[in-house]
């Protein structure tokens, strides 16, 4: 039972650490621009992965030749599904990205029936409708009219800012699938993440070799968004990538899985104590329809 405590608190602890990077990475994510952000952040996360992996001496559990596709699955799943991420951010601020974000469940569910041959029982199917239903809720009427925080405007079109949230859902979701055969060999959850980080950091490193324009930071480095750049980091890409994996290994996946995928509400106090503006009715309603729906795929 003790067991079973811990992975509840972990995958909590995790959700905790994704809303909370959401809340304090937007600022900094406006001022380097999407890309530059992307970038420090996913080189720093990998340096401190690889160190990771290479203390606990776990290279030697992933399967031989499996280099490609969790390479492929960094570009597709990091590379690109993180730098979408990180534009939707800087349109849309932090809960309805995390909203749009979480549609990377029914994604996974479909590609997983598609690509994988797995079933997806009616339970699953009827929270993919609901997921989609809490996320319109949302995006449509969860916007207060008097909004006026940084955190809660919309910056350039609402609708490429979508577009980019579900692009990012999809990235991430296709980057799962493709590596679910190697987790399921043996390859360990740490290792495999530091593999699929560092070739998203070599990706990002190599589009700024370019000196194209739109890749460069927007202004020079300052400790306050420095520090905020690491802190996402740590928190939001070691943190809680870790204590998941923690709580996978010793819960139920069906209830860890859920428990992790309530960011969409435990964001909404976290934006409300930082702008000091409370959420309407309607981003209340869409995010519990979209973790019940979550949670529906997941326990299906």
């Amino acid at each position: 039972m003790l067991t079973n405590y811990f992975a509840v608190y972990a995958a909590l602890a995790a959700a905790t650490c994704w809303a909370f990077t959401g809340v304090i990475s937007t600022a900094s994510v406006r001022y380097f621009g999407p890309m530059a952000f992307n970038r420090y952040r996913i080189v720093f996360a990998a340096l401190l992965l690889l160190g990771l992996t290479s203390w606990f001496g776990s290279w030697h559990t992933l399967p031989p030749g499996s280099s490609g596709i969790l390479a492929l699955s960094g570009v597709v799943g990091i590379f690109m599904g993180d730098t979408a991420l990180m534009m939707a951010l800087a349109r849309l601020g932090p809960r309805r990205t995390v909203v749009l974000f979480s549609t990377n469940a029914p994604i996974a569910a479909v590609l997983g029936f598609w690509l994988l041959q797995e079933t997806i029982p009616l339970t699953a199917l009827l929270g993919c409708g609901i997921v989609l239903t809490g996320v319109l809720v949302v995006i449509l009427l969860g916007q207060r009219q008097d909004d006026s925080h940084n955190l809660e405007q919309t910056t350039g079109s609402l609708g490429i800012g979508v577009l980019l949230g579900l692009l990012a859902a999809l990235g991430q979701a296709i980057g799962a699938v493709m590596v679910k055969p190697v987790l399921l060999a043996g390859g360990d959850p740490i290792a495999v993440s530091a593999v699929r980080v560092a070739f998203a950091a070599l990706c990002l490193l190599l589009l700024r070799s370019c000196k194209l324009t739109w890749a460069r930071a927007h202004n020079k480095p300052i400790a306050l968004h420095v520090w905020r750049t690491l802190a996402s980091s740590l928190i939001g890409m070691v943190m809680g990538m870790t204590l998941l994996v923690y709580a996978l290994r010793i819960g139920e996946i069906g209830i860890v899985t859920t428990l992790s995928a309530t960011t969409p509400v435990v964001i909404l106090p976290m934006v409300w104590l930082a702008t000091g503006q409370r959420p309407n009715r309607c981003s209340w309603l869409g995010a519990i329809i979209v973790v019940f729906g979550s949670a529906l795929i997941f326990l299906g």
